[in-house]
């Protein structure tokens, strides 16, 4: 697991005086960085690795300006191509903000095409898939 901890700052805050609901994927982003340099060390987008197939968030309860979260991160699913990265924010008294989910795929960007995920990537991956003590489970989208 990854853990990440980040401000909250003004610009993040919408009219309605609590983040904006798109923020929530930037500080997934952000919990991702760590996963990024297992794919490409240098941080060089000229060889960058995997690109964004899905993203999903459950908001719970809101984030104010001024707090400091935490950013959970770990690896749920791991497919021959692809991964699931899984995320939970939660303020500094443990109270739940919010969960989401992030399937990544392995890329070759000059092709434009899918690639497998190395056995070392794998290894790597499988390290990182303890989820934190007590996180909310992702809700299910129903038809309505």
């Amino acid at each position: 697991m990854i853990t990440t901890k980040l401000p909250v700052r003004f610009v993040d805050c919408d009219a309605m005086g609590h983040v904006n609901n798109a923020v929530y994927f930037t500080y997934f982003e952000e919990g991702k960085r760590e996963i990024f340099r297992w794919f490409t060390p240098s941080m060089d987008l000229h060889d960058w690795k995997v690109i964004v197939a899905s993203t999903h968030c459950d908001y719970i309860q809101e984030i104010n300006y001024d707090e400091e979260i935490t950013v959970y991160t770990w690896i749920s699913t791991i497919s021959r191509s692809s991964f699931d990265v899984e995320h939970a924010i939660a303020g500094p008294d443990g109270v739940w903000h919010a969960r989401g989910r992030v399937t990544m795929i392995g890329y070759d960007y000059k092709q434009k095409q899918v690639v497998p995920l190395t056995d070392a990537i794998k290894a790597i991956l499988r390290k990182h898939q303890d989820a934190p003590a007590g996180v909310p489970t992702l809700r299910q989208i129903r038809n309505l």
